[in-house]
């Protein structure tokens, strides 16, 4: 094991839905902007075509590039107006100064753009407090592949066997047992798509839970500090 620690070497999440509260949101401002060119799409739908940037998503959503530019607009300007009530999930913070505390490496793998992203964290005081970031506009490619979750996994020299990852959807599941992964997987996650190449290492029913897994299969045994100091760099 890389940097002499036992167990996993590096923890990744997801940032939507997995640390902070946004998915109500994001579901309802999806699918609110592509009902005037299609049937308004099922939660479960929009859920299905996540991953990736923004207009990825809603170009998904609308079987192609007609009505794009429209409907992109209308997401963003519905996110707009409601980003601000993201809020983390509960244990959050204090799961995260605990890994820190304990130096283990934390990353960020998002289908958000990265200014975006980094909007988000700067609201949370979060802008310093991960090893590494990992957006939906950094590759050409987007989850479910897994080359953005490799990416964070060769930043850290470990193998992916050594990290563990940590995501809410369809695309987290086959994404990180794409990579090689370990992945624990929130609530619905417990299905995976057809096509993925195997089957999460856990699920639990909501975040908070997995944090809870979290402590229990990475921090045991490791030490703790009561305060959360951010990293001295910023996100790459």
């Amino acid at each position: 094991m890389s940097r002499g620690l036992p167990g996993y070497g590096g923890v990744v999440f997801d940032l939507d839905g997995t640390l902070i509260d946004t998915m109500p949101f994001v579901i309802d401002g999806l699918a609110t902007a592509v009902s005037p060119y299609r049937p308004r799409p099922t939660p479960d739908e929009v859920m299905r075509c996540l991953g990736g940037p923004s207009d990825a998503c809603v170009r998904r959503l609308l079987g192609g590039t007609r009505h794009l530019a429209a409907a992109l607009a209308a997401y963003l300007e519905f996110l707009g107006r409601h980003e601000h009530e993201a809020r983390p999930f509960r244990g959050a913070r204090t799961l995260l100064r605990r890994l820190r505390s304990a130096s283990v490496p934390v990353g960020i793998w998002t289908g958000r753009e990265r200014d975006s992203t980094l909007a988000r964290l700067l609201a949370l005081s979060w802008e310093r407090c991960f090893d590494v970031v990992v957006c939906g506009d950094d590759l050409t490619s987007h989850k479910p592949d897994p080359a953005g979750l490799l990416k964070i996994v060769r930043r850290w020299h470990l193998a992916p066997g050594e990290v563990l990852f940590v995501g809410d959807s369809d695309q987290d599941i086959e994404g990180g047992c794409a990579a090689g992964v370990p992945m624990l997987a929130i609530g619905r996650g417990g299905q995976t798509s057809p096509g993925s190449l195997g089957r999460p290492l856990a699920v639990v029913p909501d975040p908070p839970s997995a944090y809870a897994w979290v402590r229990e299969k990475v921090l045991a045994g490791r030490s703790r500090e009561p305060s959360l100091v951010p990293r001295g760099r910023q996100p790459k």
